[in-house]
């Protein structure tokens, strides 16, 4: 079971990318290299929203107040991507710890 990582440039229109990448472990890494932001967060705090603009992957990085959710707009064929992606890594997982 490895890390799965992915590229996606940011609708946001300031031509930013994010490198994501996906751990076993059940955490998702984002880093925005032109901004030098990085962002952590279990995969049980991600989620996705549906805009006008394409789809708006949420991070609560601090539980449940809402000041702290971090937002990236991705495309909706890149968001589908991964949601793929979190799914299998959450499948792979589930299935590890059954096979226990």
């Amino acid at each position: 079971m490895l890390a799965r990582k992915r590229s996606y440039t940011l609708k946001s229109g300031d031509s930013l990318h994010a490198n994501i990448i996906v751990n076993p472990c059940g955490t998702i890494e984002i880093d925005i290299p032109e901004k030098h932001q990085h962002i952590s967060s279990e995969l049980e705090r991600v989620h996705f929203k549906i805009s006008d603009k394409g789809v708006l992957l949420v991070c609560n990085e601090k539980g449940c107040s809402s000041i702290d959710d971090v937002g990236l707009l991705l495309s909706r064929r890149d968001a589908f991507d991964l949601y793929g992606v979190i799914d299998d890594v959450l499948k792979e997982y589930e299935k590890l710890m059954s096979d226990l």
